[in-house]
């Protein structure tokens, strides 16, 4: 589970809980727990996953589209996470739009509501300028409002609304430690993130540069 939180000296801003993929156990286990709380939380979907029956990839139970639509019943809202959720860089734009804009088309035929939020499979690439921008590009074009990341933060105006930062929250999280990560006390780990997927990427760079050409994003 991830959380993004608007950042501020204000705890009562606004704090949007979010699943990735689409595992059974929010259906299970989850859901009624956050309804006796009073809290709502989005969903995000890999859509090749999502049956008519529960399907089961590396262990992992997944959502059916009934569940889907008695959720969304329930209050629970749905975004797109990808069609077969791969490592986006890996792709070719042409294969980038397809499968940003059909699983987004395809929950949207489901359920009979616009998908208006995507989360990115994968570590979100910020150190790579031009493909970032690129995503963006393409999110706006397909309609979305906004997207959520990997970066390690709380959100704030001055974040791109496409690349927003979350928290991860965890089993052995307690309330002190939630209560830090929400009063801002992981916002921090963005920089030695950033620093490394920053060196990464430069070292990749260098490993792939007889592949350039290809056609993917690197």
């Amino acid at each position: 589970m991830w959380t993004a939180m608007e950042a501020g000296d204000d705890l009562s801003k606004t704090v949007v809980i979010t699943f990735d993929d689409g595992y059974r156990d929010f259906y299970t286990d989850a859901f009624d727990v956050l309804r006796q709380c009073g809290f709502s939380a989005i969903i995000f979907l890999a859509t090749d996953r999502i049956k008519d029956t529960p399907v089961r990839i590396e262990g992992v139970d997944y959502l059916t589209w009934s569940e889907v639509a008695e959720l969304h019943a329930g209050g629970t809202r749905f975004g797109s996470h990808t069609v077969t959720h791969p490592d986006l860089r890996s792709l070719s734009p042409d294969q980038i739009e397809y499968e940003l804009g059909y699983s987004k088309e395809i929950i949207e035929q489901k359920l009979g509501a616009p998908v208006e939020s995507f989360s990115y499979p994968f570590a979100f690439p910020e150190e790579n300028k031009s493909f970032t921008q690129f995503l963006v590009d393409i999110l706006e074009n397909l309609g979305f409002e906004n997207g959520v990341s990997t970066i390690i933060g709380r959100a704030s105006k001055n974040n791109n609304r496409y690349h927003l930062p979350r928290l991860p929250v965890n089993s052995w999280d307690d309330a002190s430690l939630l209560r830090a990560k929400l009063e801002g006390g992981y916002d921090w780990l963005h920089w030695p993130q950033w620093l490394y997927k920053h060196a990464h990427h430069n070292m990749s760079l260098m490993q792939r540069a007889s592949l350039a050409g290809s056609g993917t994003w690197k």
